[in-house]
């Protein structure tokens, strides 16, 4: 066999994985995360059950629910409002709390009574973090 054909047929398999991987990608849904907002989940009706999700809102101040290792709250978004039960292994950060003024994102699926069960939560607490301008420079 020379070098040539050799060159090809290598070229052919390499190009027909790729193929192959590209179109099972597109095909299966649990393998994408749609970012969403509250309202937008809402809009989606029950579609929005069959999709792996991340929604973005914000935490509703006072709804935070802990039961051991549960952990339900709601975010909201303008008027809409999303229930939330936690039900990840990672551990809830200590900053979570009913006082906190916060966007969060919860990343997970729609159940079927309409709560969203969420396997990870990521709190965005950016009034912690800046920068107080009112004070003298050093």
């Amino acid at each position: 066999m020379n070098n040539r054909y050799k060159f090809i047929v290598g070229t052919i398999v390499i190009i027909s994985a790729v193929i192959v991987l590209a179109v099972q990608g597109l095909q299966d849904d649990s393998t994408m995360s749609y970012s969403k907002t509250v309202s937008e989940v809402q809009m989606l009706g029950e579609r929005a059950k069959s999709l792996s999700l991340k929604v973005n809102g914000n935490l509703k101040k006072g709804s935070i629910i802990r039961n051991n290792l549960d952990l339900a709250f709601i975010i909201t978004e303008g008027n809409s409002e999303l229930q939330i039960h936690y039900i990840g292994k990672d551990p809830i950060p200590d900053t979570f709390n009913n006082d906190m003024d916060a966007e969060v994102v919860v990343s997970g699926r729609l159940a079927a009574n309409g709560v969203f069960n969420a396997e990870r939560i990521q709190a965005k607490c950016a009034s912690k973090y800046e920068a107080d301008y009112t004070s003298e420079p050093i």
